[in-house]
């Protein structure tokens, strides 16, 4: 399984090359119905007015809106996600620690010009970041980390980007398909800053 949620993302960021240059996906699994965009908007901001625009293309959102931050985001069964290219903020930890004290456990990645930073939140609270992705210092990490990076190990690929965006996928139970960039999306469109 670890190795067929590999294949996927290393063929979405294949597909979308502009991924590669940067972006930020924060994942939540929620334990009712994922709340509304609005609901969602909400919890982005503590100053901001949250408003939604049903029709953002995911891949230069953030330059049709500039000053305000554009929010790409996905309601799945489980849960939902949301999506910045390059600049971002959903992974502030004020942001974080809201999402996950008022919906469920939250996995959040950044990836700025092929430096990668992974967190995770729980309860309100960071549990964990995990700076300079797979280099870096490593935290006590969860075991869906040990598992596709024993996979890995295992076929001879490297534990890099692909890998850790699988780890989130088995670990939330949300994905990102692949024609999910393709399109426009609902957005969330707030003043910056977030928080």
């Amino acid at each position: 399984m670890p190795l067929q949620a590999i294949s996927h993302y290393e063929r979405l960021l294949n597909e979308h090359p502009w991924m590669r240059d940067g972006f930020h996906w924060t994942v939540v699994r929620t334990s009712a119905v994922p709340p509304s965009i609005e609901e969602i908007g909400e919890r982005l901001s503590s100053s901001a007015e949250a408003g939604v625009e049903e029709e953002v293309d995911v891949a230069s959102g953030a330059d049709l809106y500039l000053p305000h931050t554009v929010v790409s985001v996905d309601r799945q069964g489980g849960g939902y996600f949301l999506f910045q290219s390059q600049d971002g903020g959903i992974d502030d930890p004020a942001v974080l620690c809201e999402l996950s004290e008022r919906d469920g456990p939250v996995w959040s990645i950044a990836s700025i010009l092929h430096k990668h930073k992974y967190t995770y939140a729980t309860d309100g609270e960071i549990r964990w970041t995990w700076r300079e992705f797979p280099r870096g210092e490593r935290p006590n990490v969860d075991e869906n980390v040990v598992f596709v990076e024993k996979a890995c190990e295992d076929m001879g690929l490297p534990f890099g980007l692909t890998a850790l965006m699988a780890v989130v996928e088995l670990s939330s139970g949300v994905r990102m398909d692949l024609n999910w960039p393709h399109a426009p999306r609902p957005a969330v469109v707030l003043d910056d800053p977030l928080w």
